[in-house]
C-alpha cells in the first residue's frame, strides 16, 4: 500500500515536471518563430539635389518696406470700424484691460477713482442688510432696495469697462447684469421677489469676500442697468441728502473730505451715465448737455477738496443743483 502511493506521487510529479517542460518549450518555439520587420534604408541626399527649389535667403526675396506694428494696428482697427466692431464707451465687454476698450472707456478713471468703488458697494450692502431681513419688511422697502440694485448695477457697468485692473472686475459683467435684473423686479414686494433679492444680496457678500461670481444672465443695456427712475433718486440722494449739508459747513467741509469727493465722483459718474447710448434723452442736446453740466461741475467739487477750498466746493455744488433743476423743469 505503502509503495504504491509513493509509485502513484513519483507519476504525479513526473507528470508535471513534463507539463511545464512542454510550455516553456512552447513559449521559447512561439519567440524564435517571431521574425523582425524588415526596415527602409534611410535616403541619402547629395548637397546639390533640391538646387532651384528653395532659395538660398528667402529673406533677400523680398520687396519694400517691412511694415511696422502702428500701420498695421491702424489697418486692424480701420477694418474694425467698417465691420462695427471697434470698443466704445458703450462696451458690454468684460475684456476692459483691452487696448481698444482703454481707449474707449478711459472717461471712467477720470471721473472715479477706485476707492470710491469699493466704498459705494461696501456701503450699499451695508444698506441692503437692513432692508432684506424679513418679507414683510421687504414688502415695504422694495424701492429702497430697487434703489441699491440699480447703484450696484451701475457701479459694476462702471467696473467692467473701467481701464485699468481693479477689484471686482472678474465678477462685474456679472453682477451688472444680475443686480440691474434685480432692480427691475423690485418695482414690487411679492415672496417671490423678496427670495431673488435674498440670491442677490448673498452675490454680493461673495463677491465682497473676494469670490468670483459668474454664472448665465440676461444681457442689460445701459437704459435697464441704469433705470432713470431710481437713478435720479441716487443722485437726489447723493446731492440733497449728502453732499449739499457737508459742503455748507466750513467745518464739515474740512472733516469730511472723504464723504465729499465719494459723493462728488458719484454724480460725476451718473452725469456720464445718463447720456450713454440707449438712455432715455440721451441723443437730446439740451439734456446731454446738462448732465454734461452736472458733471463738470462734480469734477470741481473733487478739485475744491484738494485745494481746500470750501467756497469754491459750495459753488460747484450749487451748480449741480442748478443743473439738476433745469433738467427736472423739461425732463421726468
Amino acid at each position: 500500500m505503502i509503495v504504491d502511493m509513493q509509485t502513484r506521487m513519483t507519476i504525479k510529479i513526473s507528470a508535471a515536471m513534463l507539463l511545464a517542460m512542454l510550455v516553456l518549450s512552447s513559449n521559447s518555439f512561439g519567440q524564435k518563430a517571431v521574425k523582425r520587420p524588415s526596415r527602409a534604408t534611410p535616403p541619402a541626399f547629395k548637397s546639390d539635389d533640391f538646387s532651384g527649389v528653395f532659395f538660398p535667403d528667402a529673406v533677400a526675396q523680398l520687396q519694400g518696406d517691412f511694415p511696422s506694428t502702428s500701420s498695421m494696428a491702424g489697418e486692424s482697427i480701420d477694418n474694425a470700424s467698417k465691420n462695427g466692431a471697434v470698443a466704445t464707451g458703450d462696451s458690454d465687454s468684460g475684456a476692459s484691460n483691452a487696448e481698444g476698450a482703454n481707449e474707449g472707456n478711459a472717461i471712467w478713471k477720470t471721473l472715479i477713482t477706485d476707492s470710491t468703488i469699493e466704498d459705494l458697494v461696501k456701503e450699499s450692502k451695508t444698506r441692503l442688510d437692513t432692508v432684506i431681513t424679513t418679507p414683510a419688511g421687504f414688502a415695504g422697502s422694495a424701492p429702497i432696495a430697487r434703489r441699491e440694485f440699480t447703484l450696484l448695477a451701475t457701479i459694476m457697468a462702471v467696473v467692467a469697462q473701467y481701464p485699468e485692473e481693479i477689484r471686482w472686475q472678474a465678477s462685474a459683467e456679472y453682477g451688472r447684469r444680475i443686480f440691474a435684473n434685480m432692480a427691475d423686479n423690485c418695482k414690487v414686494g411679492t415672496q417671490v421677489v423678496f427670495n431673488q433679492a435674498k440670491l442677490r444680496h448673498q452675490d454680493l457678500q461673495t463677491m465682497l469676500k473676494g469670490t468670483k461670481i459668474s454664472g448665465n444672465a440676461e444681457e442689460v443695456t445701459w437704459d435697464r442697468t441704469a433705470d432713470r427712475g431710481p437713478t435720479m433718486q441716487i443722485m437726489e440722494w447723493a446731492l440733497r441728502e449728502n453732499l449739499t449739508p457737508i459742503t455748507n459747513s466750513d467745518s464739515k467741509f474740512r472733516s469730511s473730505q472723504d464723504e465729499v469727493i465719494k459723493y462728488a465722483e458719484l454724480l460725476a459718474v451718473l452725469g456720464q451715465v445718463v447720456r450713454q447710448p440707449g438712455m432715455t434723452d440721451a441723443d437730446d442736446p439740451q439734456y446731454a448737455q446738462l448732465a454734461a453740466a452736472m458733471s463738470v461741475a462734480s469734477q470741481e467739487v473733487t478739485k475744491a477738496v484738494r485745494t481746500n477750498d470750501s467756497e469754491l466746493a459750495r459753488t460747484a455744488v450749487s451748480r449741480i443743483d442748478q443743473a439738476c433743476n433745469k433738467c427736472h423743469e423739461s425732463y421726468r
